[in-house]
């Protein structure tokens, strides 16, 4: 069973993605921004991170390039989750080494569809 990291820091959102991920059959783990995010990283490795974009602080983009720069998780596949359907975003989102990028609200079948195709 592969498992997939949450990062947001909109506790409702993250619990709601989270739910759909378990539906399907995909264990959790939900980190309540960035600095949660990395801590949990050095702990266990997921097979996929959806990442929010927009957060306190520290914004996805900039978690995306750490997680990328750092050969132990590097490899890990991102997928983006924001209310932001911009497309000079999802460049931005894919030049800092993210594979997909969700819309919020998160259609479950795309959903399916990407954790499918991404997660081991």
């Amino acid at each position: 069973m592969s498992y997939v990291m949450i990062v947001d820091d909109d506790v409702n959102m993250a619990q709601a993605i989270a739910d759909m991920v378990s539906l399907l059959d995909r264990e959790t783990y939900v980190a309540h921004g960035p600095r949660q995010a990395i801590l949990h990283l050095r702990e266990a490795m997921p097979d996929l991170i959806l990442l929010d974009l927009n957060m306190g602080g520290v914004d996805g983009l900039e978690v995306c390039r750490y997680i990328k720069r750092d050969p132990a998780y590097g490899d890990t596949p991102v997928v983006f989750v924001t209310a932001e359907d911009d497309p000079g975003l999802m460049e931005k989102a894919r030049a800092a080494g993210a594979q997909d990028y969700l819309v919020k609200p998160v259609d479950f079948d795309r959903l399916e569809a990407v954790i499918a195709r991404l997660a081991k």
